[in-house]
C-alpha cells in the first residue's frame, strides 16, 4: 500500500508538472487569444496544445486537462498527499482552496482523506459508487431515462411485495410532475 501511495503522489506531481509546462506553453487569456511563433506566424492556443502533446505523446484533451488544474490550483494551494483527481473535481467548487483543506471521514476507516467519490460528493455531482439512499435513487435515476428501461424498471419493482406496498401507501407522489 505505501508503494501504492507514493506512486500516485509521483503521478500527482508529474501531472500537475505537465499542466504547469502547458501553461507556460499557453497560459490561459481570453477565448481565441494566439501565441505569436515568429514573423507572420501565429498559434491559437489548441493548436499549442495539440502540438504539445503529440510531442510528448499524450492527447490534447488529456493536457487540455492537466493545464485547466493547474491554473485552478496555483502551486501554494496545491494539497500534498491529495490525488490530482481529487485537485481535478474540486477545482470548480467556489470555496476549493478552503474545502480541500478539510477532507471527509471515511466510512469504512473513519480516517480524514479525499478519495474521488468524497470529492464528488463535495462538488454535488454523481459518484461511481453511490453509497446514501439519495445518490442511489439519483443513479436508478440515470439510468430509467428510457422510457422502456423506467417502465421494466417500475414494473419489476412492484413485483416486490413491500415496494408495492410502500409506493401505494405514498399518499402524496408528484410523479416527477411537480412544478
Amino acid at each position: 500500500m505505501d508503494r501504492s501511495v507514493e506512486l500516485v503522489r509521483v503521478m500527482t506531481g508529474c501531472q500537475f508538472a505537465l499542466g504547469d509546462v502547458a501553461l507556460e506553453i499557453a497560459p490561459l487569456r481570453t477565448h481565441g487569444g494566439n501565441m505569436a511563433l515568429g514573423e507572420g506566424e501565429e498559434l491559437g492556443v489548441a493548436d499549442s496544445l495539440r502540438l504539445f502533446a503529440e510531442q510528448i505523446g499524450l492527447s490534447f484533451h488529456t493536457m487540455r486537462t492537466y493545464r485547466w488544474v493547474a491554473a485552478r490550483w496555483p502551486k501554494d494551494q496545491r494539497q500534498e498527499g491529495v490525488s490530482f483527481e481529487v485537485h481535478r473535481i474540486l477545482a470548480s467548487t467556489p470555496d476549493a482552496y478552503e474545502l480541500i483543506q478539510h477532507p471527509p471521514a471515511s466510512e469504512r476507516t473513519g480516517r480524514r482523506a479525499w478519495s474521488g467519490d468524497a470529492a464528488k460528493r463535495a462538488a454535488g455531482w454523481s459518484t461511481a459508487t453511490p453509497v446514501t439512499v439519495e445518490e442511489k435513487v439519483e443513479a436508478i435515476r440515470d439510468l430509467a431515462q428510457d422510457e422502456q428501461v423506467a417502465a421494466q424498471a417500475a414494473c419489476d419493482l412492484l413485483h416486490r411485495p413491500e415496494v408495492a406496498f410502500r409506493a401505494m401507501r405514498d399518499r402524496y407522489p408528484d410523479y416527477g410532475l411537480a412544478v
